[in-house]
């Protein structure tokens, strides 16, 4: 084969430096193009909303989670006690363990209802309140 020939056949397989160069540039523009924008990127929380400069965002951060730490501690100081829950009927007096209050709740619920099937049991029928001279006729 001829040299020349062979010269030209191994400058056509290989990329010259100058279309690598713009084949880089076109491939990043096409990145720039597909880069989300910032409002994106704030609404998916990967930039922080903020109107202060980049060299205060720290600060304003430490301050942000100063606030939340005095407001949560302010609620802390007034939260209510044990026993004022419980006269207000939001907790149950109780000396049962919390992984069996549920089960001790079933079963107050269950002796309420025996206690209440055994006394309309009990109840008198409204003849033997009639003989009584309890209810009147008109009442039945």
């Amino acid at each position: 084969m001829d040299s020349s020939l062979v010269d030209q056949q191994q400058q056509q397989q290989q990329p010259r430096p100058d279309h690598l160069a713009q084949d880089r540039i076109d491939l990043m523009e096409k990145k720039i193009e597909r880069r989300p924008t910032r409002e994106e990127l704030e609404d998916h929380n990967v930039l922080k909303k903020t109107n202060v400069a980049p060299a205060l965002q720290a600060k304003e951060l430490e301050l942000e989670r100063s606030r939340l730490e005095d407001r949560l501690e302010h609620m802390l100081e007034r939260r209510p006690t044990r026993e004022e829950l419980e006269e207000h009927n939001v907790l149950k007096k109780t000396n049962v363990a919390p992984a069996l209050q549920a089960k001790e709740l079933e079963l107050e619920r269950s002796l309420l209802e025996d206690k209440l099937e055994h006394m309309l049991e009990r109840r008198p029928t409204a003849d033997k309140l009639l003989e009584q001279h309890i209810l009147t006729p008109e009442d039945c």
